[in-house]
C-alpha cells in the first residue's frame, strides 16, 4: 500500500518595522484586538494593492476608450 505525500509549500515570509505615534496604535489595537495587528495590517495592504491595481487597470481602459486613435492603434 502506497501512502499519499502531500507538500505543502509555505510562503517566505518578511519581517519590517515601522514607526508609528502612540495614537495611532492605539486605534490600530482598538480596531484589530490584542494580538491580532500584524494579521489586520497584512490583510488592510493586500485589499488596498488589490484596489490599486483595479484602479490603475480601470484608468488604462478608460483612457482607450475615451481616445479614439490610441483605440485604433490597439486594434492593429
Amino acid at each position: 500500500m502506497k501512502r499519499k505525500t502531500t507538500i505543502m509549500r509555505v510562503e517566505p515570509r518578511y519581517t519590517f518595522s515601522i514607526n508609528l505615534p502612540i495614537s495611532l496604535y492605539q486605534k490600530l489595537l482598538n480596531e484589530a484586538g490584542k494580538g491580532k495587528v500584524s494579521t489586520f495590517i497584512k490583510e488592510m495592504l493586500e485589499e488596498k494593492f488589490v484596489e490599486k491595481t483595479s484602479c490603475l487597470g480601470n484608468a488604462y481602459k478608460e483612457c482607450y476608450t475615451n481616445n479614439p486613435h490610441l483605440l485604433e492603434e490597439a486594434k492593429l
